[in-house]
């Protein structure tokens, strides 16, 4: 018998100076048994950095050739395709093809190695940018995360302001790769 996902809930408030986004989500997130809660929370973390009406999750690590999250146009094209994690160069570059835009967001500690490995490749895909969330929050945020939470997102300048579900203040400030 296959094990299921744990389906946690979440109550976003956002407040996104950035690109003037303000508003409350209730989003539905599945852990599958194979993530790990710091990598559901990564992709949580990609949500609120970019905040947009039709970014969506994917149906999750069951299907290989969708994103974790991605958005698209009026024409039903993808227009940004987000991968949480540490993708091979191959992923990314057919992420590149179906895409206008794609972000691939390394979370844990070993994403140095893979960036060592993917760099020549991804470097010459343009419509590919890499942006690194520091593991140390990441951690923190999985850390005792209950089945049904809510957070205080803040955006200014780039850095995400979490008040989570402890209340805690914990500050993501994301990094790229250039």
């Amino acid at each position: 018998m296959a094990l299921s996902a744990t389906v946690f809930h979440a109550d976003i408030d956002i407040a996104d100076t950035d690109r003037n986004h303000f508003g409350h989500e209730r989003l539905t997130l599945a852990l599958h048994p194979s993530e790990t809660p710091q990598r559901m929370v990564a992709r949580l973390l990609a949500w609120c950095l970019f905040p947009q009406p039709a970014l969506t999750f994917g149906s999750g690590l069951s299907t290989r050739d969708e994103a974790d999250l991605f958005a698209r146009d009026l024409h039903d094209n993808i227009s940004h395709w987000v991968d949480v994690g540490e993708p091979d160069a191959d992923r990314v570059r057919k992420a590149c093809l179906r895409a206008a835009r794609v972000t691939v967001v390394p979370y844990g500690r070993q994403w140095p190695q893979w960036w060592k490995r993917v760099e020549k490749d991804l470097r010459k895909q343009s419509r590919a940018r890499v942006c690194i969330l520091p593991w140390e929050a990441v951690d923190a945020l999985a850390s005792d995360l209950p089945r049904t939470f809510a957070w205080q997102v803040n955006v200014s300048d780039g850095s995400l302001y979490i008040a989570d579900h402890r209340g805690e203040m914990i500050t993501v400030t994301p990094s790229g790769t250039d």
